[in-house]
């Protein structure tokens, strides 16, 4: 009886050996591949930032897009707007999943001396989240400058790869325009965010900011 005993302690001890292990999963984040250019609501006073958590199939499309931080009159606007963008959808070990993103609109009046609105944190809902996975929150954020004597509208986007600990990994420009770019770049490097979570665990994802710049009015009378 004892020799059954311990031959099945030591076949459970290496049952538990083997699990501990085991790899962990590679798990590979949802990106933007490409993106339109979005452009300020006509006829809109507001601005600030709008922030969705968007929804996505194995395949990369948006299947739904949801409201973390709404703003009468651009949230609309914004969530329309994603609707067209590209993605490449999320994989696990190789396998590709649905998941879900982070992405930011940042509507810019086309003023130099501007007061920016305040911000509150734009956090993912636990029970919204895709297959286990919550997307990064936002905690605050940075506004870009408008050009001097600009006489253009539309939007830069970036890519931002937050690690697992919430610090900014790196930044891919997604879509330029010529004179903006450079502001928004600067104004990304205030960003600060909440890591997403798989199962429970902090992971390293992405986060889209399309930074929106109104056209000035060139006729105010």
């Amino acid at each position: 009886m004892k020799l059954l005993t311990a031959a099945f302690l030591n076949s459970a001890m290496l049952i538990g050996t083997a699990a501990l292990a085991l790899p962990p999963l590679f798990f590979k984040p949802a990106e933007v591949v490409s993106a339109t250019n979005a452009q300020y609501p006509p006829n809109s006073i507001a601005e600030g930032v709008v922030v969705l958590d968007v929804s996505l199939t194995e395949r990369g499309q948006v299947v739904e897009v949801g409201a973390l931080r709404d703003i009468p009159s651009l949230t609309s606007a914004a969530a329309s707007e994603v609707q067209s963008w590209r993605f490449k959808p999320a994989s696990q070990d190789g396998m590709v999943q649905a998941s879900a993103m982070t992405v930011a609109f940042v509507y810019r009046p086309p003023v130099s001396v501007w007061k920016p609105p305040s911000f509150t944190p734009a956090l993912p809902n636990p029970g919204s989240s895709t297959n286990a996975y919550m997307p990064a929150g936002i905690v605050s954020v940075g506004y870009a400058e408008y050009p001097v004597n600009s006489v253009v509208s539309g939007a830069v986007v970036v890519q931002v790869t937050v690690d697992d600990s919430g610090k900014i990994e790196r930044v891919k420009v997604i879509r330029k325009m010529a004179g903006f770019t450079g502001f928004a770049l600067r104004a990304v490097k205030q960003w600060r965010f909440q890591p997403a979570q798989l199962e429970g665990q902090p992971v390293a994802s992405n986060v889209a900011i399309a930074f929106v710049f109104a056209r000035p009015n060139l006729n105010p009378f």
